[in-house]
């Protein structure tokens, strides 16, 4: 898909994340939370950088960060699952839904404790 739109930080997208390996979260048209700064998005025209969402909730695990209420996609973002993806050479679509700037930045803080 063309890229007809500006991606913004905090964007959820549907993307077909095939082909993946191993653990990788898999799924022809799995939402994903654009982590990626509206300005590198545009800059690097159509690269983008995701977590995947998935329709689990697991508190106890730290990594796993629940969407929050009032959204139409429910679960968790997957922190450590982040990935770098060419939108122009994937089917994707946008969802409609942008999470507050101050959930990205928890999820985003997350993913500096793993990397750090």
């Amino acid at each position: 898909m063309a890229i007809q739109q500006e991606i913004q930080r905090g964007d959820i997208i549907r993307i077909n994340l095939n082909p993946t390996t191993g653990r990788e979260q898999t799924g022809e048209t799995r939402p994903c939370l654009v982590l990626s700064h509206t300005q590198f998005n545009q800059v690097r025209n159509g690269i983008v950088i995701v977590s995947p969402i998935t329709r689990s909730v697991k508190l106890a695990i730290k990594t796993m960060i629940p969407l929050p209420e009032g959204f139409k996609i429910q679960g968790s973002i997957i922190a450590e699952q982040i990935r770098t993806l060419d939108l122009s050479q994937r089917w994707w679509k946008p969802t409609g839904e942008q999470l507050p700037d101050t959930f990205v930045d928890t999820v985003v803080a997350t993913l500096n404790v793993i990397i750090g």
